[in-house]
């Protein structure tokens, strides 16, 4: 929706905007993570890659969304570290239900929870962290308050449509939809998750 539809639908077109805007960004972000993660577990179920040549920072994080929810979750870091350690191929398929924790499927998808997300799989969040007020308060602050029926905003300032706050914000977070697709997309083609080891070296005779 452009600025001069919005402007002829009024404050119903803003709310209306802002609502849609944030359904697909939260919506397609955690859809293209899901989809990495659906991408990781395949190849491992398939045996194109192992369990060890995913890059050990993705491992933890992964397995700790597992271990959080798992028997286990009362023990130490010391148990835990050898609790991953001691994971194969195999023992892997038990982290899968952990899916809705890696990808945080019940939370509002705030700047610092989408970084958790990018962590989870060792991408870089540059992108969209500089963006966290658009995100954080210009988006989802918004999409609260109208989601919630209120007038006023968290910090307890009305609502304001008046000026052009609102149509960039909507440009911007649209601008952060295709580059979160772009982001993943790579991930999967290059498949930066798995851990770069150096080429064998063979000697000369």
């Amino acid at each position: 929706m452009d600025a001069m539809l919005l402007k002829k639908f009024g404050d119903i077109g803003y709310k209306s905007s802002i609502l849609i805007v944030y359904s697909h960004w939260e919506g397609h972000f955690k859809f293209c993570a899901s989809q990495l993660l659906d991408f990781i577990s395949d190849g491992i179920k398939r045996k194109i890659f192992r369990w060890t040549d995913i890059r050990p920072d993705i491992r933890q994080r992964i397995l700790f969304c597992n271990y959080r929810r798992s028997s286990i979750s009362g023990q130490s870091q010391e148990t835990f570290i050898s609790y991953l350690n001691a994971l194969n191929d195999d023992r892997y398929a038990g982290a899968l239900a952990a899916k809705d924790e890696v990808i945080m499927i019940d939370d509002n998808l705030n700047s610092s929870r989408a970084e958790a997300i990018c962590r989870n799989f060792g991408l870089d969040c540059s992108w969209f962290i500089l963006k966290k007020v658009i995100i954080d308060e210009r988006l989802l602050e918004h999409r609260n308050a109208i989601a919630h029926g209120a007038r006023t905003l968290r910090s307890g300032d009305e609502m304001d449509f008046s000026d052009d706050t609102v149509t960039k914000t909507i440009e911007e977070v649209r601008m952060l939809i295709r580059e979160c697709k772009n982001r993943f997309e790579n991930a999967l083609v290059e498949k930066s998750f798995l851990e770069r080891r150096a080429p064998h070296i063979v000697a000369k005779r």
